[in-house]
């Protein structure tokens, strides 16, 4: 049995900043019909992300949970972090995600990824190596490349078996990347976000 955690600040105001891959409408569309494919097999309500909220996290530079003047930090680190992405980026080529599978965790429902260049993997070494992180904090550590599709509206125990039947669903979604972005959060998750900054990947 898995025991799941109710997301209690799902559609509430917040403030974040991200650094994101674009996502192609394409993507959207082949991310919405996976959600409808595990949907129907969930037996408790679930929060399911719209399209245009549906997104992948290289790197939360200003994390939405945290209790520290985010304005003020960010403004400390937001040059910094924007001259990190411009270096890594510029003239890179365009990047493939390839998702290719499901997994349900305690809090939510997503796809996980790949990327063959290692442009991801490097955003976040640089971001962990030259972006302090805010007062009180450790540097964030991530190793899986993912989008979360649901959330989970109730706490409940979930049988085995219906995540395993969730986990065997098909996925194979090539997700072509022309940008890499800097954008503020202000509803959770992603439903409402504004784009400080856009780095073409338009190398070869």
């Amino acid at each position: 049995m898995l025991q799941t955690i109710a997301d209690d600040i799902w559609g509430l105001p917040c403030l974040a900043y991200h650094v994101q891959p674009s996502l192609e409408p394409e993507t959207r569309a082949a991310f919405e019909a996976v959600q409808r494919a595990f949907v129907e097999l969930w037996p408790e309500p679930l929060h399911v992300g719209p399209k245009h909220g549906l997104h992948v996290t290289i790197y939360p530079l200003v994390t939405v949970k945290g209790a520290f003047d985010k304005d003020a930090y960010w403004q400390s680190i937001a040059r910094r972090s924007q001259g990190l992405l411009e270096e890594l980026c510029t003239g890179h080529r365009t990047l493939e995600l390839r998702f290719s599978r499901l997994k349900v965790t305690d809090t939510a429902i997503i796809a996980t990824a790949t990327e063959e260049t290692g442009l991801i993997e490097a955003i976040r070494k640089r971001i962990v190596r030259d972006i302090p992180p805010p007062p009180g904090a450790s540097p964030i550590t991530y190793d899986l490349i993912h989008t979360t599709l649901a959330r989970y509206r109730t706490k409940a125990s979930i049988p085995d078996d219906v995540i395993e039947r969730i986990e065997s669903l098909p996925v194979f979604i090539m997700a072509l990347v022309k940008q890499i972005r800097l954008v503020r959060e202000t509803l959770f998750p992603c439903l409402v976000t504004d784009e400080i900054a856009a780095i073409p990947l338009i190398g070869r």
